[in-house]
């Protein structure tokens, strides 16, 4: 047996004693939150990943105690807008600590928020450039709005404040139009409502043809609520969606990724409803306007083909009288022509029938026995007698 022997617990608490030596302040640490846990206390698993290929370099675990806790997490949470959670940086003030039982670990006592929202604003920059350099930042923006939008696919939790505001005034609005809206339930908030909005909006593109566009809506809530709408795979999908999407979020100050891709990216849920009214009421207007533009011109071209009929009946009128007077003329003129043809033909006939008078009174039997002629009757067989002229 060797010389020096020692049991795991001392051989572990000289460990304990040496670190305590050596590391006896506290440090800043930079570090992800791989997992997250509370319970009273605050439970947590840190990492560090390479830049150049995302390998795993550093894991260790952590703890907040209850009564840290209960003051960092208030304040972390108001300045920063979003929770402590998995998946987000932090920079936090801790000691090192060794236990014979449980390990190494480190005990935080402090946590500087400016660092994560930091983080987090580098982090919704590089979505937003990884989208624009893809090429695919304002693909949804680009697809044309439709002018009559009535048939609406909203996504939205089914129990959100939001929703019911949008549902009432919609359906509600002041000029009575007619909308047909479609649910379909997502998760709003947390690290599951990206995931849980694209399956919604995967469900809607099955049957795209039936809708004239997609509504994204929830109510208020904190900035941390916020953070869900600036994944990159929901943004991306967004930008990729066949129809407008219309974002109604609920955040009057901050801006999503989620709503800088989106066709429009609206405030409230309310406002989505007035913007669709108002696009609807818009066309209204436009309609009425080229009805307007119609009715004037069919007004300006009944007058003007009444003031051409008028003009066409006065000169047909015109056109007649001078046809008349020429038919009228030319009647005349033939009148004339058969009363002169008439005339001659009456004169021509009066002197034939003088002629023939003429010629009767030449062959009459008196005039012939005035100029010397005679009559002698002869009678034979008792038949009647028989006339002969001589001279």
């Amino acid at each position: 047996m060797p010389e020096e022997t020692r049991s795991l617990s001392e051989l572990l608490g000289q460990v304990k004693g040496a670190l305590e030596k050596e590391l006896p302040d506290h440090y800043w640490v930079i570090a992800e939150i791989m997992e997250f846990r509370e319970n009273r206390h605050c439970y947590l698993e840190l990492i560090e990943k390479s830049e150049e290929n995302n390998s795993l370099l550093a894991k260790v675990r952590a703890t907040i105690w209850a009564s840290r806790y209960a003051m960092l997490r208030p304040f972390f949470e108001t300045t920063t807008g979003t929770h402590l959670k998995s998946g987000i940086k932090i920079l936090c003030k801790a000691s090192v600590e060794f236990h014979p039982q449980y390990g190494l670990s480190l005990n935080i006592t402090d946590i500087d928020p400016s660092y994560t929202l930091g983080d987090l604003a580098r982090i919704k920059q590089e979505v937003i450039q990884r989208l624009r350099k893809e090429g695919v930042y304002d693909m949804n923006r680009d697809h044309p709005f439709p002018m009559v939008p009535q048939r609406i696919a909203v996504i939205s939790s089914e129990s959100a404040a939001g929703y019911g505001d949008f549902s009432e005034s919609i359906k509600n609005n002041r000029h009575g139009f007619h909308f047909e809206t479609t649910l379909f339930p997502a998760l709003m908030q947390g690290d599951e409502a990206p995931l849980s909005i694209t399956s919604a909006m995967e469900t809607i593109y099955e049957s795209e043809a039936d809708f004239d566009c997609v509504v994204l809506i929830r109510g208020g809530g904190s900035k941390a609520d916020l953070e869900s709408f600036n994944h990159y795979e929901l943004a991306y999908f967004i930008t990729q969606f066949p129809l407008p999407v219309i974002t109604g979020i609920g955040h009057e100050r901050d801006e999503s990724v989620a709503d800088m891709v989106a066709n429009q990216g609206l405030k409230t849920p309310t406002a989505v409803a007035e913007f669709l009214v108002d696009h609807v009421r818009a066309f209204e207007f436009r309609l009425s306007a080229l009805l307007d533009r119609l009715s004037h011109s069919v007004r300006n071209r009944v007058q003007g083909d009444l003031s051409r009929l008028e003009r066409y009946g006065e000169s047909l009128r015109q056109l007649s009288k001078g046809s008349l007077k020429r038919q009228s003329e030319q009647v005349r003129q033939h009148q004339e022509l058969l009363r002169r043809a008439l005339s001659l033909q009456v004169e021509k006939k009066g002197d034939y029938l003088s002629l023939l008078e003429k010629r009767n009174e030449l062959v009459n039997p008196a005039n012939i026995l005035k100029r010397g002629y005679s009559i002698s009757v002869s009678y034979t067989h008792l038949t009647l007698p028989t006339m002969r002229l001589r001279c």
